[in-house]
């Protein structure tokens, strides 16, 4: 009866042990950071009746901690001058090393429905520059702990520089 009683109170003290470092993991936990966007890339377009031009990219984010944390997902809008053309949501299990900047790459489709898209194009269309912006937020997960990073991003992209 002695060894059972031992062995329960051990499992209780490893149980509170457990509960003790996962708490103080999360409650030591820094936001991880998103830093910008970079290497936007043409990856290929869909031709009519349907066009879609599909791009890929890095989000980069800091992680200010000293381990590693999880990327669960990202869920944010696209606007194409102005414009919201796509919702993109991804589900993701990426691990972010520890102290680092990470590249995290995503991909999503711009549908071009609208023919006032193509309004700004002029004979020399390639140096035409489209202003694209990224608004969303990227999930990360500690233990059992979700949070979102928010992001706001945009820039203006020539045509010209991706098709060299």
């Amino acid at each position: 009866m002695k060894i059972t009683r031992i062995i329960g109170v051990l499992f209780f003290l490893a149980l509170l042990g457990g509960g003790y470092y996962i708490y103080n993991q999360a409650s030591n936990l820094q936001y991880p950071e998103f830093v910008r966007i970079q290497n936007i890339k043409f990856k290929n377009v869909t031709l009519p009746p349907n066009i879609k031009v599909t791009f890929v990219s890095d989000a980069i984010i800091n992680n200010p901690n000293s381990h590693s944390l999880t990327i669960a997902g990202a869920d944010f809008d696209v606007y194409v001058e102005d414009k919201k053309v796509t919702n993109v949501k991804q589900e993701l299990e990426v691990e972010m090393p520890a102290n680092s900047e990470f590249a995290l790459p995503l991909s999503f489709e711009v549908p071009l429905k609208s023919k006032s898209f193509f309004k700004n194009f002029t004979n020399d269309w390639k140096k035409t520059s489209i202003k694209i912006r990224s608004v969303g937020k990227i999930t990360v997960k500690e233990a059992r702990v979700k949070f979102d990073i928010p992001f706001d991003y945009d820039d203006e992209y020539r045509l010209e520089d991706y098709l060299k």
